[in-house]
C-alpha cells in the first residue's frame, strides 16, 4: 500500500512535471522566435549601411546579448527536461514494482 501511495504521488508529480515542460518549451519557442526576428533586423541594418566603427560595436554587443539570452533558454529547457526524465524514470520503476504485487 506504502508502494501505491507512492506511486499515486510520483504520477500528479509526473503530470505537474511535463505541464511545466510543455509550457516552457511553448515559452521558449515564442522568444526563440522574437529573437531570431530580432537577429534579422540587426544583421540587416549592419549590411545595409556604411556602418562606422562603432555600429559594429554595437552589433557586436546586441549579438552577445541575444545569444546569452538564447543559450540561457536552452540551458533552462534542458534542465526541466532532465527534471521531467528523471519523474519518467521513477513512475515506470514504481510502476514495475507494483505490477509485480499480487493481486495485480
Amino acid at each position: 500500500i506504502k508502494d501505491i501511495a507512492q506511486l499515486h504521488r510520483t504520477v500528479q508529480t509526473l503530470f505537474e512535471e511535463e505541464e511545466s515542460l510543455l509550457n516552457l518549451h511553448m515559452s521558449v519557442i515564442q522568444e526563440n522566435a522574437e529573437l531570431l526576428t530580432e537577429e534579422g533586423k540587426l544583421l540587416q541594418s549592419v549590411q545595409s549601411e556604411a556602418v562606422a566603427d562603432y555600429d559594429i560595436d554595437d552589433y557586436a554587443s546586441r549579438l552577445g546579448t541575444i545569444l546569452d539570452r538564447k543559450s540561457y533558454l536552452i540551458t533552462c529547457l534542458k534542465d526541466k527536461l532532465v527534471s521531467f526524465r528523471g519523474q519518467l524514470q521513477k513512475e515506470e520503476e514504481l510502476s514495475s514494482k507494483i505490477v509485480s504485487l499480487p493481486g495485480y
